[in-house]
């Protein structure tokens, strides 16, 4: 419940402005009536005794007027879902401002979906610590307006995928584009799929390499509650491409990654 709507308050089924309904108001468990500003405090107490005459259920009354706690940021509950905090508090002490005395020093949250960030002051939280995309970024989605935004943050790996030969066009744009963009091999990695044709498997995994990347081999289990069995020499093959600095050294001599003697 709120004394007025503002260009942040939500708009879903359960948020009501000013004075009870005279229609049904919706199943609950509590009321709350949020006050922002000082000056609709009293406002806000009668909209609290004329809400306590329509319900059995606990009203309660609070927001930052009343200096109510703030430990999280719930989307959607008190601003508009597309409003996110990803921090509470400020560990300045200007004189005039309320935030440290309501809200205490800067703290950091559970970062929620948001187009509108309203920290009251953002560029206190800390800061990005080797950001790594081991999921598997899309190939064909990795795009200009993609590389453009990532340019500037701190970035750790960047995991794609190419599991077919067929695959492989859509890689090596997408590879180029990073490359591009001044990512080099020790950021760039890739799953590749094996264990079904160990020349063709290696001709694509040399190909992703000298692309820009580092193949990561990953041998097929089918998705059953029986675990495919591969041989010594699909085993050796598989670990001879999932070490960085061994694949490093085959490719820079020329070695062929199927002599397992090496």
């Amino acid at each position: 419940m709120f004394p007025q709507r503002t260009s942040y308050t939500p708009d879903d089924d359960y948020v009501f402005i000013g004075d009870p309904p005279g229609m049904f108001v919706p199943d609950h468990e509590e009321i709350y009536i949020s006050c922002a500003f000082t000056w609709d405090k009293e406002k806000c107490e009668e909209l609290a005794y004329q809400w306590e005459g329509v319900t059995e259920k606990p009203v309660k009354l609070g927001g930052p007027a009343y200096r109510s706690s703030v430990d999280e940021h719930i989307p959607g509950m008190y601003i508009k879902s597309n409003i996110t905090f990803t921090t509470r508090g400020c560990n300045n002490q200007c004189p005039w401002c309320v935030v440290p005395r309501i809200e205490g020093r800067l703290r950091e949250l559970t970062i929620y979906p948001g187009n509108w960030i309203q920290d009251n002051n953002f560029l206190q939280a800390s800061r990005e610590r080797g950001i790594c995309f081991k999921g598997g970024l899309q190939s064909d989605l990795i795009d200009d307006h993609f590389t453009s935004n990532i340019t500037s943050m701190r970035i750790s790996e960047l995991w794609l995928a190419c599991d077919t030969d067929g695959a492989l066009p859509q890689f090596k744009t997408a590879a180029g584009k990073l490359v591009k963009a001044g990512f080099n091999r020790e950021k760039i990695k890739c799953y590749v799929l094996i264990g079904d044709d160990m020349g063709k498997n290696e001709a694509r995994l040399r190909e992703i390499y000298h692309a820009g990347a580092m193949p990561f081999a990953q041998l097929y289990r089918d998705f059953s509650d029986t675990k495919t069995e591969y041989s010594k020499e699909w085993n050796a093959f598989a670990r001879s491409w999932q070490r960085p600095a061994a694949i490093n050294a085959h490719m820079k001599q020329g070695t062929d990654f199927r002599d397992f003697s090496t």
